[in-house]
């Protein structure tokens, strides 16, 4: 028994903590994505018809839509069902090249979490250390970073990225999940990857598109990755079924549309829950500029999750406790319901942290 308990993989404490406790809420404050779009109004040709008639292979459908828009080459891209599926075999490829993992924090608990549990030794650090931190390390080394990054909601500058490439060295490789790029509302969207063979990233449909029904994502990496990943993902067997790519595809050509959406949500949003951070002592934050999200500091002593479950029971406010992200003293917010909804719930968010922070 002391043998298959060493073995047996810790939790995510931030999926479990969704999965056992979300159905509780009044008022969801940890939803990261949008909800799911009426596709109809939004352009989307969800027949089976078009499917059939237009896009033979849907796969080659979607690398050439995706290509087209991010500036990728067809065979830089290897699809994925979801965000979720590139962390873990991003991993698999590290613990087969006997990979240190440096994160920093916060961050997204997966990012360092999923490495660790595929048996990688995880080094987590503040990110204002982390290249030091890591070129103190000999061997072969990779970085695992969220970019936009969860739960702050802002980029990474471009020389802190270089600096973390450099200290990672050519032997290893750099990973950016880029989940949340689209909330930067750029003409296009800008990429990190630069077809170099130390860099990696992955992409999703699952959160700017509310694709979460039908889940649709990428990795993008250099030939010799992909194809280590390709027999990786053999053990799975798993593979992106024909519909939601048709229907991916279809949204990347909609794009538009799906950012006027979002700026209709997300601005107004941001501005009360501004307001509200900004106008209250004992807590702050950095604004969040690039997603829907931002990580609310708190001076009161209480753990993070204790104050969470009081929000949840005394107020059906669900948030996520920033003990899970390594952020301790803090929690993230999210801002991507209909602001009609939303404003209601920052009613009772103000109620909470007067009483409470």
């Amino acid at each position: 028994m002391d043998k298959l308990t060493h073995y047996f993989p810790e939790d995510i404490r931030l999926i479990r903590w969704i999965e056992d406790k979300m159905h509780l809420a009044k008022y969801n404050l940890s939803l990261s994505g949008l909800e799911e779009p009426d596709f109809a109004s939004m352009g989307v040709d969800t027949s089976l018809e078009s499917m059939r008639r237009e896009a033979r292979d849907t796969g080659a459908y979607f690398k050439e839509i995706l290509a087209d828009l991010y500036g990728y080459e067809r065979n830089e891209v290897f699809l994925t069902t979801g965000g979720s599926e590139a962390i873990f075999l991003i991993s698999l490829l590290a613990r087969a090249e006997g990979m240190t993992v440096f994160t920093g924090l916060p961050e997204y608990e997966p990012i360092f979490n999923v490495p660790q549990n595929m048996g990688n030794p995880v080094e987590s650090y503040p990110f204002s250390s982390l290249p030091s931190r890591i070129s103190e390390k000999s061997g072969n080394k990779a970085a695992f970073l969220s970019n936009p990054n969860n739960p702050i909601g802002n980029l990474h500058s471009g020389e802190f990225l270089s600096e973390i490439r450099d200290s990672v060295g050519k032997t290893g490789f750099t990973y950016v999940d880029e989940a949340f790029l689209e909330f930067v509302m750029q003409e296009k969207p800008k990429s990190v990857y630069d077809g170099m063979p130390d860099l990696m990233i992955n992409g999703s449909l699952t959160k700017f598109y509310g694709f979460s029904g039908m889940r649709v994502g990428w990795i993008i990496a250099d030939a010799e990755k992909l194809k280590k990943l390709n027999v990786i993902r053999t053990i799975t067997g798993t593979r992106n079924p024909s519909y939601p790519l048709w229907i991916a595809g279809q949204c990347l050509l909609n794009r538009h549309r799906f950012q006027e959406r979002s700026r209709k949500i997300v601005e107004p949003n941001l501005k009360i829950l501004s307001s509200i951070v900004e106008s209250h002592e004992g807590i702050g934050w950095q604004v969040p500029h690039h997603a829907p999200f931002g990580l609310v500091r708190y001076s009161r002593k209480i753990d993070s999750e204790v104050l969470c479950n009081i929000a949840l029971e005394k107020y059906g406010l669900f948030l996520d406790p920033g003990d899970f992200f390594g952020e301790p003293g803090s929690f993230r917010v999210c801002f991507t319901s209909r602001p009609d909804v939303f404003a209601e719930s920052m009613e009772v968010f103000t109620r909470f942290i007067e009483r409470e922070l």
